[in-house]
């Protein structure tokens, strides 16, 4: 009732959702990495679309790095620029339901200490980038766009002995609004900050939740932005743009103010694409990627 009054809780909303257009929110570190996580084989067709897109960006951006559990042997031809580091990470017990999620989540939570760049973007693997990205950050800042939800509802049902007490000091979890994971871009200082502790976290929370759940790492990164006393900077809609939410189910043409489209199957839509962006394109509706993204290990067999 008294939320208002309290002094840390102010602190942080002072330092959250930051439209970019700020000055102080602008410094001169580039985006010059792009890092994409990409975790079983199922996931290297996007993740190389992903990196062809990215390749098409201005020579701004020098590498484009896939970070994945997958030899660079599975992988086909890669554009210029692009590389894969391969990471060996830890499997969950056979008895947990959503292993390769776990695996592609600590694969994502390394990813971005991949790259050698000073500015450093990591998008999901099913985000294309259609723009290059103009993004000039500040040490001790987290540039993403933002979706609506509270975080801390993760952990509604959960007994009160497999919540880490440290969900009880944060205050971002507990917002309606929070950072979007699947586009984020930070320094490779602050990236060296938020990853370790990411990492913590993550597992910390997972492995005291049951697996009724897909496991998420934007609960923890809620957590630990409050934690490292980060300014989160919003960089608005056309930086991560909802493309099944927003056209799915019709054809449409993708506008032009797009510069991260994320989502959008089928991937040959997206060739059509890069033969004539200004022709419509028909992609699934927004029920799709839950569908088939977010199933535990015996559903993606059945499938």
């Amino acid at each position: 009732m008294f939320e208002f009054l309290n002094k840390h809780r102010r602190h942080i909303l002072s330092r959250h959702n930051i439209p970019a257009t700020q000055p102080d929110t602008q410094g001169n570190i580039a985006v010059s990495s792009v890092v994409i996580p990409c975790t079983g084989a199922d996931y290297i067709e996007e993740a190389v679309l992903s990196a062809r897109f990215a390749s098409r960006c201005a020579d701004s951006i020098k590498e484009i790095v896939i970070v994945s559990d997958q030899p660079l042997s599975a992988f086909p031809t890669l554009p210029e620029r692009v590389r894969v580091v391969t990471l060996d990470v830890p499997s969950r017990e056979a008895s947990y339901r959503y292993k390769q999620i776990y695996r592609s989540r600590l694969i994502k939570l390394q990813a971005p200490l991949q790259a050698t760049g000073d500015g450093i973007l990591m998008i999901d693997s099913d985000l294309n980038l259609l723009q290059t990205p103009q993004i000039a950050m500040r040490e001790h800042h987290l540039y993403s766009s933002f979706r609506q939800g509270k975080m801390i509802a993760k952990l509604a049902d959960a007994p009160a002995e497999h919540i880490p007490a440290y969900y009880k000091t944060t205050i971002r979890p507990y917002l309606q609004d929070h950072v979007n994971g699947a586009y984020l871009a930070a320094s490779r200082r602050t990236w060296q900050r938020i990853c370790p502790l990411w990492l913590t976290l993550f597992n910390d929370t997972w492995e005291l939740m049951n697996d009724n759940q897909p496991p998420t790492d934007q609960l923890p990164l809620a957590a630990l932005i409050d934690l490292l006393d980060l300014r989160t900077v919003n960089l608005g809609e056309w930086a991560n743009w909802p493309v099944s939410k927003r056209i799915g189910g019709q054809s449409a043409v993708i506008p032009a103010e797009v510069v991260g489209a994320h989502g959008g199957f089928p991937l040959s839509e997206w060739q059509k694409y890069l033969q004539d962006p200004a022709q419509p394109l028909s992609f699934k509706g927004q029920d799709y990627t839950r569908k088939v993204r977010y199933l535990t290990d015996a559903e993606k067999q059945q499938s």
